[in-house]
């Protein structure tokens, strides 16, 4: 693990700007990598409370306008702050800085350009080409891997009919661009088919067999020569008790996937490590995940989702790999694009970022349809099994006990306006949420997720 006294001497004094969806994202590597300004979508009390343990600075896209910034506009977050994000730099007496991300942006780029500072990051042009599905299935047919039978249909020039002649009454249509679900529809009737229809128009869709809501994630890390694969988690998807509709993703759960069946887990683990190279021989580097479906007849997995980027599983991911005094996979990026720890030592180390970890987590989303306002008032920490607030924290170490909760990711503040379907508060613990032979929370997970709502106090906006 990189200690605060070893990261001073191996990051030889460096500090990052750090450029992230959401502020929390931050949380588990604060204490192994000196990120010194964080510049996020989001504000949160959380924030408050990495500051006065770290230091790490917040430039939030929410505090600066005075409302949420929406995701699509993560690559207007440096413009918004440029001038304030120079006077730090100005100011600070630490450095030399360098600039990385969890999410890349061309403004990000620019900034480091025009900062003269290292940009260690990919370079956009390519996240984009990475991001579109078209090219992420050719390759995946290119290498030989297993792959979900589909074709490229447009709904609006398209029967039901005659899709569901070829690939059953329910299947799945997916757009080449999307996340969180966002560019998924699952289709079982006429009536489905024509609101997809109506909701992706012209565009062209891929449509698949629906082989139902198991769905496993892994985080990875593409370096010069090699892949290092970490544990796999159980996605939480579409589940109605955190407002969220079917392929909507709504946490993860690692201890879940503990009870995956061997040949998934290996299958899973084996093909990322060759969707890696492939990545790597792309110029890519750094960290990126993948979504799997699983055949329930077969347990065979297929990928089906590149993400070329941190995920909301990269965040409990790392706060777990934290608490296990374990260097986590995503410093062990930022330590490698630094230059504090080499190829070959991360290689070393393949079988320990294997190593399952002990934690879930759930995200609770806006399920009303229009924008809501936060009307309660909920502080970032530990919370007992009664629900009672406990003490202040943002790491998974500052849990006592299994029945202990940590409600860290993105706290939102009283008055806040989520748009629908927006993540609204994440909860995490290292007890197991999902039960995966029926796919559903277990019964512990009901009423805590109510009790939070019922903190939250969600008023639709009229």
């Amino acid at each position: 693990m990189l200690d605060a006294a070893q990261a001073k001497d191996r990051f030889r004094g460096k500090r990052i700007v750090w450029q992230c969806r959401a502020g929390h994202y931050c949380a588990g590597l604060v204490r192994q990598c000196p990120i010194g300004i964080v510049v996020c979508m989001d504000d949160s009390a959380t924030h408050e409370l990495i500051t006065a343990a770290t230091g790490t600075v917040f430039l939030s896209g929410e505090k600066t306008r005075g409302r949420i910034v929406d995701d699509s506009a993560l690559n207007g977050l440096v413009p918004l702050m440029r001038e304030e994000l120079f006077a730090l730099l100005r100011r600070s007496a630490a450095g030399p800085w360098v600039v990385a991300a969890a999410s890349t942006t061309a403004s990000l780029r620019d900034f480091a350009a025009g900062a003269g500072l290292p940009f260690l990051a990919n370079a956009p042009e390519l996240i984009d080409w990475l991001n579109d599905k078209v090219n992420f299935l050719e390759a995946l047919e290119g290498m030989s891997l297993p792959r979900i039978p589909g074709r490229w249909i447009r709904l609006s020039a398209t029967r039901y009919a005659e899709v569901a002649a070829g690939l059953g009454a329910t299947f799945v249509v997916q757009s080449a661009r999307g996340m969180s679900g966002s560019g998924t529809a699952f289709i079982s009737s006429e009536e489905d088919f024509q609101a997809a229809a109506r909701r992706f128009g012209d565009l062209p869709v891929r449509a698949a067999p629906d082989f139902g809501d198991l769905s496993v994630n892994v985080n990875a890390l593409a370096l010069e020569q090699s892949v290092i694969v970490s544990c796999p988690s159980i996605q939480l998807a579409g589940l109605a008790m955190l407002g969220g509709k079917r392929g909507m993703y709504c946490g993860n759960d690692f201890i879940a996937a503990t009870r995956l069946p061997r040949r998934t887990a290996t299958a899973v683990a084996e093909q990322t490590e060759r969707i890696g190279r492939w990545l790597s021989s792309l110029g890519f580097r750094g960290l990126f995940g993948l979504d799997f479906v699983v055949d329930p007849d077969t347990d065979e997995a297929f990928a089906v989702d590149l993400n070329p980027r941190w995920q909301g599983s990269t965040t409990v991911l790392t706060l777990a790999e934290a608490k296990a005094g374990r260097l986590s996979l995503a410093a062990a990026e930022l330590a490698w694009r630094m230059g504090a720890i080499d190829e070959s030592d991360l290689r070393s180390r393949t079988r320990a970022f294997m190593e399952p970890v002990a934690v879930a987590h759930v995200s609770l989303r806006n399920g009303a349809s229009g924008p809501s306002i936060v009307s309660g008032e909920l502080s970032p920490g530990v919370y007992s099994g009664n629900l009672a607030f406990a003490r202040s924290g943002f790491e998974l170490s500052d849990l006592a006990t299994d029945e202990e909760l940590l409600v860290t990711g993105g706290v939102p503040r009283r008055g806040a306006t989520m748009g629908p379907g927006a993540h609204v508060l994440r909860v995490a613990c290292t007890r197991q949420v999902l039960d995966l032979a029926t796919l559903q929370p277990l019964p512990w997970c009901a009423p805590v997720v109510d009790a939070f709502y019922e903190k939250l106090a969600l008023v639709p906006q009229p």
